[in-house]
């Protein structure tokens, strides 16, 4: 008779150990995301397709450095800084950037360089024919 209690047992324990898993807990909706922190920046044009804000201007500063570019862009209320995969740019070039990732106080070790706020965007347009 005791195998069969300890059976009786343990089975009354398995299942109450799957009554703790509701099928109401199962089909409940994630909690919601907290909102994602502002960008501040620049006041920017529209928002691109991918619904990242954009922000347009003059390439007043370029560089290189590892698989980056980086460029200083005027825009119509201030300078931002912003770095995306190597590509050919210009000072003098019309650009839109994408306020993707920004980064505060950030340090390039390539360029032994510190930028107060740099946007890391998926990609830089340039909207100079050449």
């Amino acid at each position: 008779m005791r195998p069969n209690r300890f059976c009786l047992v343990a089975a009354v324990l398995f299942l109450a150990s799957l009554g703790g898993c509701s099928r109401d807990r199962a089909t409940k909706p994630p909690a919601a995301a907290p909102p994602p922190m502002a960008v501040q920046a620049a006041p920017t044009t529209p928002v691109a397709p991918s619904g990242s804000l954009m922000a347009s201007g003059t390439v007043v500063e370029t560089m290189d450095a590892a698989n980056y570019t980086y460029v200083r862009v005027k825009t119509s209320s201030g300078d931002i800084w912003a770095a995306t995969g190597k590509f050919k740019v210009a000072v003098g070039d019309k650009v839109s950037v994408s306020l993707e990732m920004p980064m505060e106080n950030f340090h390039s070790n390539a360029l032994k360089r510190d930028f107060p706020r740099i946007y890391f965007a998926s990609r830089i347009e340039c909207q100079t024919p050449g």
